[in-house]
């Protein structure tokens, strides 16, 4: 057993660079172990659960420091039950130890009831090598200096605690569900980056990756009701530039009230640094 110490911001005496570190610090209680609380602040309605990808990044804080790998290579999260805000333990567990790599699995209890299961590869980004050919484009979003902050208020409309934990700036083409006129592609995303931070961290690409109103909510055959994760895996293929990150995602097949979404994001120097795919499903209105 090793001895309990604090691994990550939010300890005494470590500077803490932005909220987003703070609210998603563990401390290591053991070789495996690690203490945390799901923080307030990262819900998608007032009556929801937390945010998948914040908690998706809490988890991965603690497995890459289990894998002593900086950044998630690929990660993959089952979302089991609701999280609370409360505290919560980080179980872990190396599956493999790679030359390039090492896999690890993780379990966020709460109350001894497991919310999320989480799989991944854990790397260092910096040390990756190898050929490059990207057939994606990034998204055709007017610059960002020519759009303004998204509204946090509109007619029938006020944003959720979530969308404060960025600055975002949208095409308002792709806001129009939010007062009843979605335009039918399956397409939302937009520019954003911290309020408090230069730079998004490879951990904070998880949260990016689900931070954004679900592409089926632009479709006129589903409502803009909360839409609940089943399964999210993001891959990471560098760590961003500061600045404003572009982000694009998209839904094709809406099935018996199941979606999928698939995202990519780009940094401010034009690189590709993630690409996410989802499993969801579509929220159903309360009934007045």
């Amino acid at each position: 057993m090793l001895a309990a110490a604090v691994v990550r911001t939010g300890a005494p005496g470590v500077r803490v660079t932005s909220r987003f570190e703070a609210d998603t610090a563990v401390t290591r209680t053991d070789a495996d172990r690690f203490t945390t609380a799901v923080r307030p602040g990262w819900r998608v309605t007032d009556d929801a659960a937390p945010n998948g990808g914040y908690l998706l990044a809490l988890v991965a804080r603690a497995m890459a420091e289990r894998a002593e790998r900086p950044d998630p290579l690929t990660v993959t999260a089952h979302f089991l039950a609701p999280a609370a805000v409360a505290p919560a333990v980080i179980e872990t567990e190396l599956v493999r130890d790679g030359r390039r790599s090492r896999t690890v699995q993780a379990r966020l209890v709460q109350d001894g009831r497991e919310v999320v299961r989480v799989l991944g590869a854990f790397g260092d980004l910096d040390a990756a090598d190898g050929p490059t050919d990207v057939r994606l484009t990034p998204p055709p979003w007017p610059p960002v200096d020519g759009l303004e902050d998204a509204p946090t208020e509109a007619p029938g409309f006020t944003a959720p605690e979530i969308f404060h934990r960025l600055r975002h700036r949208m095409p308002l083409e792709h806001l129009g569900w939010a007062v009843g006129r979605a335009t039918d592609a399956g397409v939302t995303g937009g520019w954003c980056r911290w309020d408090d931070a230069d730079a998004v961290d490879t951990l904070g690409l998880l949260f990016v990756a689900d931070a954004y109103p679900p592409a089926v909510f632009d479709l006129r055959a589903a409502s803009a009701a909360w839409a609940p994760t089943i399964e999210l895996t993001v891959q990471l293929r560098a760590r961003p530039a500061p600045g404003w990150l572009a982000t694009r995602f998209t839904t094709r097949a809406l099935t018996t009230g199941t979606f999928e979404e698939d995202g990519d994001v780009w940094d401010a120097d034009g690189r590709l640094v993630a690409l996410s795919r989802q499993t969801a499903l579509v929220g159903r209105p309360a009934r007045g």
